[in-house]
């Protein structure tokens, strides 16, 4: 399989196809080597378990939060 860049406004892009498994809306970091070798590192990111967590830590200091919001 071959794909192509393309100038999309003032950026390059390359659409990966679909058979690829690349999902919508996760993050990469883009590098390229000194061969012009372009590579994603996909970035990880919050799992229903880490987002539930921030929920509950952040409740615990909703009642503070309350108080010092009109001071």
């Amino acid at each position: 399989m071959i794909v192509k860049s393309r100038k999309l406004g003032n950026s390059i892009t390359v659409t990966l196809p679909e058979e690829l498994n690349v999902p919508e809306n996760v993050e990469f970091e883009p590098s390229v080597d000194s061969n012009g070798n372009v590579f994603l590192k996909r970035i990880p990111g919050f799992n229903e378990e880490k987002t539930q967590d921030i929920h509950l830590f952040m409740d615990q200091f909703k009642p503070l939060m309350d108080k010092l919001k009109d001071k």
